[in-house]
């Protein structure tokens, strides 16, 4: 896979300074496919990764229930980071499906 993707609503490139991704737009379920080949890109060469999106606007819940199955792919004790605004609640809407217990998934502040 590219380094980089793009499509009318979303882009993905790599960060610079840790092992992961940052995501701008509009984060669909559409988009299941190119986000799962990042992840496992970044995950070839780390046990850590960070997935940035604080540039997103909008996350639907399979494209988190996707970023959550790529969190339970992890083989311990890699953990993938996501970092977001408060506007994407994250916490609540883990909290709402139980993945907040999920070990390999943790939130970082921005």
């Amino acid at each position: 896979m590219s380094k980089y993707f793009i499509d009318d609503l979303m882009f993905i490139q790599p960060l610079g300074h840790e092992p992961g991704i940052k995501l701008y737009g509009q984060v669909m379920g559409v988009h299941q496919i190119p986000l799962t080949l990042a992840l496992q890109s970044c995950r070839r060469q780390h046990q850590d990764v960070t997935v940035d999106l604080t540039g997103v606007h909008y996350l639907s819940q399979s494209a988190l229930e996707t970023l959550v199955s790529a969190a339970d792919t992890l083989p311990p004790p890699g953990r993938l980071t996501l970092r977001a605004g408060p506007e994407l609640d994250l916490p609540g809407r883990l909290a709402s499906r139980g993945w907040h217990e999920t070990q390999s998934l943790q939130l970082a502040e921005p």
